[in-house]
């Protein structure tokens, strides 16, 4: 059987095999779960959204972005947050081949997806993720 490519457009899920452990459908060893054991069991994958304007603009309205951290230096504004992706979901692939900015680095091997539940677009690493037949 043909190995499809995943492209622009393609409709894609979670890799179970590289995702979760074996008490969970997976491969991974059951002591060494990819994103530690809550999300194993709930069948969850998290995936990387940008901050926008709106969550900037939250954050400096905020009594979290006041006064000093415990080093005396200013806080510094979250570059991204946490996206639960769900192994039973089909996402669709904006971009398939990028490197994704945040936490003040550069993130390679990553496919940006559409969770169309939210509407927000997420980083995820291509190899957790096989196109949907």
């Amino acid at each position: 059987m043909k190995k499809l490519k995943m492209i622009k457009g393609s409709l894609v899920k979670l890799n179970a095999a590289k995702c979760f452990t074996t008490d969970n459908g997976g491969r991974l060893p059951r002591w060494k779960p990819l994103q530690g054991s809550t999300n194993d069991e709930n069948g969850v994958v998290d995936g990387t959204r940008l901050a926008t304007r709106e969550d900037y603009e939250r954050w400096v309205n905020s009594d979290a972005s006041k006064g000093m951290n415990s080093a005396g230096e200013s806080k510094l504004s979250p570059t991204c947050f946490r996206v639960a992706l769900h192994r039973d979901k089909v996402y669709t692939v904006l971009r398939s081949r990028c490197r994704g900015h945040w936490s003040y680095r550069e993130h390679p091997g990553q496919a940006l997806i559409l969770d169309t539940e939210t509407g927000h677009e997420v980083y995820i690493s291509r190899e957790l993720l096989e196109v949907a037949a």
